[in-house]
């Protein structure tokens, strides 16, 4: 199979690394200019562009299709409708969207045992799911168009980075060398997110809440208070969602009042 991928930043560099370490499709990449022969040539054009230029893409791309080939575009806050011009075409259109944090060009993440979303007319989902497969990954059918799919990607992706960063911010002050804290952070949350493929939520949340234990977090409180207002508030902003994931794991209303309480204090 000939797939041709439009884009070379970080999810088109991701993309073609673990389709090409595969060796079972024909993979090529382009940037801002392409060959029409490309287009005309490929059984699957993906699309990982930003999401303000992909329908200036699509309509680009759509006059050299053929009516046998899928377009896919990489966007997980767009549904389908920029890609109507190649839909026009009789191309099959459809959305594959890596569940993958993608920071860097220089060091494209794995993708093996990832999730991939896809969407769009049935042919284009098999596409999806056949190119998902070869990158090693799982995929799963989804409405990526839902601005709510995009908003949990986003605050578990962002969120994580962002909490990352307070977290470095407290080592440091601790005297730990910047690299190895953010060496250490990332390790932890690793872990986690191996807990949460493996056990799931609530079962993977560990910790002072998940024990009840309300001293704990009182102590963390005093100890943050002095460390930065900005990081307290990180952590004060976190606890009540802590408590109800830890709640869904069996923990008492009365020791879930006493945790929040010390918010308060």
């Amino acid at each position: 199979m000939n797939i041709l991928i439009i884009g070379r930043g970080r999810v088109g560099s991701a993309l073609r690394r673990s389709l090409g370490s595969n060796g079972q499709h024909e993979v090529v990449t382009a940037g801002r200019r392409w060959k029409p022969s490309l287009v005309q040539h490929a059984d699957a054009v993906v699309l990982a562009v930003s999401d303000d230029s992909l329908e200036m893409v699509a309509e680009k791309v759509a006059p050299n299709l053929r009516s046998s080939a899928t377009v896919l575009h990489c966007a997980g806050a767009r549904g389908v409708d920029e890609l109507r011009s190649c839909e026009a075409q009789g191309a099959a259109v459809g959305v594959l969207h890596p569940l993958v944090s993608f920071a860097s060009t220089r060091s494209n993440p794995n993708l093996r045992g990832m999730t991939f979303t896809v969407n769009g007319s049935r042919r284009a989902i098999a596409m999806g799911r056949r190119i998902a497969r070869a990158c090693g990954a799982r995929s799963i059918v989804a409405q990526t168009g839902d601005v709510r799919y995009h908003a949990a990607a986003a605050l578990t992706a962002n969120g994580a980075a962002a909490l990352a960063f307070v977290s470095v911010g407290v080592l440091e002050g601790l005297g730990f060398d910047k690299r190895a804290a953010e060496r250490a952070i990332g390790g932890l949350l690793q872990s986690v997110g191996e807990n949460v493929q493996s056990l799931g939520v609530p079962g993977a949340l560990t910790g002072p809440i998940a024990r009840g234990d309300a001293g704990t977090v009182a102590n963390h409180r005093k100890a943050l208070r002095r460390a930065s207002r900005d990081t307290l508030s990180a952590y004060d902003a976190l606890v009540p969602v802590i408590v109800k994931c830890a709640q869904a794991s069996g923990l008492s209303r009365s020791k879930a009042s006493k945790i929040l309480r010390t918010t308060k204090a």
